[in-house]
């Protein structure tokens, strides 16, 4: 003990006669850790935004010691002006999408036929006339695209799927409102089988029908012939499409229209007003690689004034994360469901955007044409639970009886269960009409009945309510 006290007495008398000769500022940058570090040299690293803390790097004058310390979040800058959309009017940061303020337009204004909020000044253009979208069965339980759209005077065809032999069941229908024997637009959203087959068969929709506008897909990854050399399905499409074309026809592609190039139009009116109207929106692959063909999907909104209804094709997740960033979506009326309701689309990043009051899923509820994993059969389990916060609303067309053909004697590894389709297909709401009319606002009409998806027994027997249906029921 007495030689510690030694020691420290000998090494105060050190620090003491450090101090007195020196000051302070030498026995702190020989021992920092006793530095107060009251003073110190301030330099940004990375300022902050309000998304992103920042950094700073301090450096004590007195000692020299450095450290990194974060800084926190800068406060937004909220513009003075109103933002608005066909609901609401909002200030909106002018660095990150934050917003305050929002609040319901107060249409008590008057601008002739249209109403005026008379805070923000928007103005809500008022329907007018009738707009009517068909969701048709197509004869067969194979999941398909084919939607019959009625604007004005104009007659629109978006998709023929699924399968050649659907090209009956198509013209059936659409003779019943088709009368001139022409389709004013026809819309290609991509090259897959379930959504062309009715425009590659041997007498296809363009030869029943004079198509004078065709707007397609700008890319695929489709080859020109089948693995033993034959013409295939997408040969046969182009080659059906490129007669058209010679006999009159106009052809843009959705990039085309995108960039209002070669001809195109962004934006083509359906009445003289614009009252009725379509859109080909923002796709990043219209331009760019996607290993998925579904991605390449043309991508179209209708308006019938205010309101908004949505056509994604079969784009997937990825393209609508960019969809999604490149617009700021408001709510819409209907949303076609992407890809049949597969797992992998109508995701939350789009969903969130557009919250629909009405989805139709184009598919055969129940059948294990792509999959054995019955959750995974379309509409898939995952998509239920992702639109139920937004709209019960959700119609299907038909479904069908499935019969279990493999992993019966093992009902508690479900791996190696194998499944097929088993008889006809059953009606669901068998052909779906969307109807938005100037009056009566946007209803829902079918064929068979208009029992929402919940509710019926397909839904009883394969799904699993979600927690928003069941606070709805």
């Amino acid at each position: 003990m007495k030689k510690i006290a030694i020691k420290l007495t000998a090494i105060a008398l050190v620090l003491a006669m450090l101090f007195s000769v020196s000051g302070c500022s030498v026995i702190y940058s020989v021992i920092p850790d006793l530095c107060p570090h009251e003073s110190c040299e301030e330099t940004v690293i990375k300022p902050a935004t309000c998304t992103e803390k920042g950094s700073k790097k301090l450096i004590c004058k007195t000692c020299a010691t450095e450290k990194v310390e974060e800084i926190d979040f800068a406060e937004h800058d909220f513009s003075s002006g109103w933002q608005k959309n066909n609901q609401t009017h909002y200030h909106k940061c002018k660095n990150c999408p934050a917003i305050e303020d929002t609040a319901n337009h107060d249409f008590s204004g008057v601008d002739g036929e249209n109403k005026v909020c008379t805070v923000c000044e928007y103005v809500q253009v008022v329907a007018k006339g009738e707009l009517s979208f068909h969701f048709m069965m197509l004869g067969n339980d194979y999941a398909g695209d084919c939607v019959y759209v009625k604007a004005g005077d104009n007659d629109i065809l978006i998709d023929a799927g699924s399968r050649a032999n659907s090209v009956d069941d198509i013209q059936n229908y659409v003779d019943q409102y088709v009368t001139d024997g022409k389709f004013e637009y026809v819309i290609i959203t991509h090259a897959d089988q379930d959504h062309i087959a009715g425009f590659a068969a041997a007498e296809s929709i363009f030869d029943l029908y004079e198509c004078q506008t065709i707007i397609d897909f700008n890319k695929s990854n489709k080859s020109l012939t089948t693995d033993s050399g034959g013409q295939s399905l997408y040969a046969k499409y182009l080659a059906n499409r490129d007669e058209e074309i010679q006999a009159g026809a106009k052809r843009y592609s959705a990039l085309d229209c995108y960039n209002n190039q070669n001809g195109a139009s962004r934006v083509y009116n359906l009445t003289e007003d614009g009252n009725i109207r379509f859109e080909v929106l923002y796709n990043y692959y219209y331009k760019n690689y996607s290993k998925d063909e579904n991605n390449y999907s043309v991508c179209v909104m209708f308006y019938h004034g205010d309101r908004q209804f949505l056509f994604t094709g079969d784009l997937e997740k990825e393209g609508e994360e960019y969809l999604a960033q490149k617009y700021e979506f408001t709510q819409v009326e209907l949303y076609k469901a992407g890809h049949h309701g597969s797992k992998t689309s109508s995701n939350d990043c789009l969903l969130s955007e557009i919250q629909p009051k009405v989805c139709v899923v184009c598919c055969c509820a129940g059948s294990v044409e792509y999959t054995d994993n019955l959750n995974n059969t379309f509409p898939t389990q995952d998509m239920i639970n992702r639109i139920s916060p937004y709209t019960d609303a959700v119609y299907a067309p038909i479904t069908i009886d499935i019969i279990q053909t493999k992993g019966m004697d093992t009902p508690n590894d479900v791996s190696d269960d194998e499944y097929k389709n088993d008889g006809e297909y059953k009606l669901l709401n068998g052909n779906i009409q969307v109807i938005s009319d100037a009056v009566n606002g946007v209803k829902v009409e079918c064929s068979n009945n208009t029992t929402k998806l919940k509710d019926t027994e397909w839904f009883a027997n394969y799904r699993q309510m979600p927690v928003a249906w069941r606070e709805t029921a």
